[in-house]
């Protein structure tokens, strides 16, 4: 009794293993990255298994090796037990027969055709193969991830030719009816924005009127209609805030606020991307966003942005 419940406990977990190779393969990433950010915790752990796609495809592949070799022993235990002549090579081709059919070609068909039905109610296997066999086949994980690497590269061609993971991810959207065409253009109008950093944007103070704490008089550039000025700190090598131009007319003439008087801006690195930058402007309220650029102040106006956002928006579908 003991060596049949091995058999059925090994038919089952090698078909589930090899139906969840498949299942990996085939799944829409999109899908399960729309579904992990609406909180299902099966896409959860099929994203971070993606993550990882190496490694647990490795433990798939162990974990199914061991497995088939469970069935192959009942197998080969019953037949001896039953008195049967010839045993293994009878044990062998039942073995391989029902493997096939049972452990690799329903299993794999049914996964391929409904993947996520199928992929996420098994997702904790996942987790739990990763966890038993992970540390044993790591190495062996990270020595196959370097050899597809180094045969990737002396295949590739031309830079740029291949579309990145997250043009794949939008074509699949798009393909799969995940995303409609509006979509399609705000995922690509966010990914222009990620493409440019706070540093491509950003334009010298000098090109804005400004005025310094602790000195007379406002900078006003030629022909500006600017009503907002941007105020230095006492040694000019920093923005420390923003005050309307009315704010700074004194009966001598336009002088700079007191620094409590100052209103804030947004502070952001010169390597932030624009989507990070927008967002930092948006929850400060600021008009402005200042950075520190090859050592001199810069700064990054809001309604400029908004307009380089609506352009990449309208230009990306």
């Amino acid at each position: 009794m003991t060596e049949v419940l091995l058999l059925i406990a090994g038919l089952v977990a090698s078909a589930a293993l090899s139906g969840l190779e498949v299942g990996l393969y085939a799944t829409s990433r999109l899908r399960v990255a729309l579904d992990a950010a609406a909180g299902v915790p099966a896409a959860l752990v099929v994203q971070r298994s993606l993550a990882e796609l190496p490694l647990v495809l490795t433990t798939l592949l162990v974990a199914n090796n061991l497995a088939q070799w469970l069935v192959s022993l009942a197998t080969q235990v019953l037949l001896d037990r039953w008195g049967a002549e010839r045993s293994g090579l009878i044990g062998t081709v039942l073995v391989t027969a029902v493997l096939f059919v049972f452990s690799e070609s329903v299993p794999k068909s049914a996964f391929h055709r409904w993947k996520h039905e199928l992929l996420y109610p098994l997702a904790r296997a996942l987790t739990l193969q990763r966890v038993l066999l992970g540390p044993l086949v790591a190495p062996l994980s990270r020595l196959a991830d370097r050899l597809a690497a180094w045969l990737s590269r002396r295949v590739r061609g031309a830079p740029g030719a291949r579309p990145t993971e997250r043009e794949s991810l939008l074509s699949t959207g798009a393909a799969e009816g995940l995303m409609s065409p509006f979509q399609q253009r705000v995922a690509r109008g966010v990914l222009a924005l990620r493409g440019r950093t706070a540093a491509d944007e950003a334009r010298p103070v000098t090109e804005l009127p400004t005025a310094r704490l602790g000195q007379p008089g406002v900078v006003l550039p030629e022909g500006t209609r600017e009503h907002r000025v941007l105020v230095l700190d006492e040694a000019g090598e920093r923005v420390a805030g923003w005050v309307p131009l009315a704010a700074l007319w004194t009966p001598g003439g336009f002088r700079p606020t007191a620094r409590r008087d100052l209103r804030p801006v947004a502070r952001v690195e010169p390597g932030a991307g624009l989507d990070r930058v927008y967002v930092a402007l948006d929850r400060s309220d600021a008009p402005f966003a200042a950075l520190n650029w090859s050592g001199r102040p810069a700064v990054i106006d809001v309604d400029r942005l908004r307009l380089r956002v609506m352009g990449m928006f309208a230009d990306s579908g």
